[in-house]
């Protein structure tokens, strides 16, 4: 009997040797035809150079197309491609500047928001009594013309914004520093003056621009822009607000600090601080401060998450 036996057992392991070298046979002829893993084909690598080109080209297109391209932006627009607001706006740049504390007790008065009609009275006030402050502008519909009164009687210009409108102003960073150019130049058309310092809207993290401010800092800061918040505010911006409690929120904030930066603002609807300001000056004086206008070489007090 055939099946079952040794001689067929014997040819049925024959025949699964032979099954055997010839899949070994195919397999070894299948592998030398077929290119190893992570290798690239002419096509892959002709592709690969394509994409190369055209992207230098479209680098190069981008650059070629801004008419008053330079060398050095060229350079920088290729340098910092990763980060293409650091492109923008080459003239703003500041060196970086050095800080020193000031001695004994200084108090610095600052407006935002202006200039107005109510401005013009702050600055009758503070040559009246003899004192520097400073001003962040704002440069959309204001009369800019007072912007050189503050100059030449020896006050501090900073940015606050040309709009003035946080869902604009803090839309990018790149949307930032739009605003923050026309500001700069407008200041500058009307006093010579090129502002070192900057008060962000708002303050520099407020509901607008919490998921961008690192950002603004950071590239500002690059830059050699200094910016001021505050740690006593008059609170003025509050409806209904009187003179006497202007005074007294600041009399309240005042803890003996060896420095502090006192917000106020000065748009046209401001009556209430310009009212409260000889008696601000009187209590800080009483207080053993003396005052001075903020530039960067003055610390800066800055908010921070608790």
């Amino acid at each position: 009997m055939y099946f079952g036996s040794v001689r067929f057992f014997k040819h049925l392991i024959y025949a699964s040797l032979v099954i055997v070298l010839l899949l070994a046979i195919l397999s070894l002829k299948l592998l030398l035809n077929t290119k190893g893993v992570g290798t690239y084909t002419p096509y892959e690598q002709d592709n690969s150079e394509s994409v190369n080109e055209s992207v230098n080209e479209s680098v190069n297109e981008s650059v070629d197309q801004k008419s008053d391209s330079t060398p050095e932006l060229q350079k920088v627009r290729l340098e910092t491609a990763q980060i293409e607001y650091q492109s923008l706006y080459l003239e703003l740049n500041n060196e970086m500047p050095v800080t020193e504390n000031s001695q004994g007790k200084t108090a610095y008065l600052t407006f935002d928001d202006g200039p107005s009609a109510r401005t013009l009275e702050i600055l009758d006030i503070l040559k009246e009594r003899n004192i520097k402050a400073t001003f962040f502008v704002v440069t959309s519909n204001r009369d800019l013309e007072i912007l050189k009164r503050i100059a030449d009687e020896g006050h501090t210009i900073g940015i606050h914004s040309h709009t003035h409108k946080y869902s604009q102003i803090y839309r990018s960073t790149e949307a930032f520093l739009d605003d923050f150019s026309t500001c700069f130049k407008k200041i500058y058309e009307i006093t010579s003056v090129k502002p070192q310092i900057f008060r962000f809207p708002g303050g520099s993290i407020n509901a607008y621009n919490r998921g961008i401010y690192q950002d603004i800092i950071s590239e500002m800061l690059r830059r050699g822009y200094l910016y001021y918040d505050w740690n006593i505010s008059t609170q003025d911006t509050v409806n209904n607000i009187t003179p006497k409690k202007i005074l007294n929120n600041v009399k309240e904030m005042v803890r003996n600090q060896d420095s502090i930066i006192v917000l106020g603002h000065d748009s046209e609807n401001k009556v209430h601080t310009v009212k409260a300001l000889p008696g601000i000056i009187d209590f800080l004086e009483d207080k053993g401060y003396s005052f001075d206008k903020l530039d960067n070489n003055v610390p800066p007090i800055v908010f921070a998450y608790q």
